[in-house]
């Protein structure tokens, strides 16, 4: 069995103007409650700050710095602006990372545009990203975390601000055989299956910023056998199952939504 905590933008951030948009009582949950768990790796999925200022990078850092389990970090579009990027590479490291774990492989990519809300990956980096991808051993689990949503999550109003190139990388990410997106950004937790392509978006862990009745919240993601089970984690509640993906043959070759 594969365990990863997936959680996503934290927004940590200094008060201004006696005005802050982050919750650090939540973030102490999260982070409590996933040492706890004990996962195989953590996946942070952007948006550590809220304005990418080095005070906040260093609050980031702090409180990250707190997870026992390996972690995998990559940027978020408010960690980019007025050129946070450069505080993101001296905190956290390069923003396209890659980790290997046993019976599974992951590559965090940065889709940030510096001052914009949407983002890209481009042919370049995409490039990269397929001859990564198809390096990967077939039986391993493949697993790729971005910042930005890669298909329009419900609850979140008009669509705007995914990556301006996403039908190409969804195709990409099929042909390759990735079996698992991790992604943030809009504050909303919702799981999709698209051509056996699951794709996790996680809600904000400790921002201000959310919609009516969606709470502050982290993704556990399990992967026993043949069953992918994403569950949705409030902190200090119940866990509750988000969805369940399951092998529609004996094979392993083709998943089914199943809850």
């Amino acid at each position: 069995m594969v365990t990863i905590a997936h959680i996503s933008d934290l927004h940590c951030s200094k008060t201004r103007a006696g005005k802050t948009g982050f919750k650090p009582e939540k973030l102490t949950s999260c982070i409590t409650e996933i040492n706890k768990l004990k996962p195989d790796v953590v996946v942070v999925a952007g948006d550590l700050t809220m304005f990418g200022f080095k005070a906040e990078y260093k609050l980031a850092k702090k409180y990250l710095s707190k997870i026992k389990s390996p972690t995998l970090i990559i940027p978020g579009n408010h960690d980019s602006r007025y050129c946070g990027y450069d505080y993101f590479d001296e905190y956290f490291g390069h923003g396209n990372t890659s980790m290997k774990l046993p019976g599974m492989n992951m590559i965090g990519v940065d889709t940030t545009v510096p001052d914009l809300d949407e983002g890209t990956i481009g042919r370049g980096k995409l490039r990269w990203l397929i001859e990564e991808l198809n390096k990967m051993p077939k039986e391993n689990l493949k697993v790729v975390a971005m910042h930005h949503h890669l298909v329009p999550v419900p609850k979140t109003g008009r669509e705007r601000s995914a990556i301006t190139d996403a039908g190409t990388v969804l195709q990409a990410f099929v042909d390759t055989g990735v079996d698992l997106v991790l992604c943030g950004h809009k504050h909303v937790p919702h799981s999709w299956l698209v051509n056996n392509v699951a794709i996790v978006n996680a809600g904000s862990a400790s921002a201000v910023k959310l919609r009516a009745n969606i709470p502050n919240s982290y993704n556990v993601i399990k992967v026993i056998n043949n069953s992918i089970e994403i569950i949705l984690k409030k902190p200090g509640k119940k866990p509750e199952i988000m969805a369940k993906y399951i092998t529609a043959t004996s094979e392993g070759e083709l998943y089914v939504s199943h809850k």
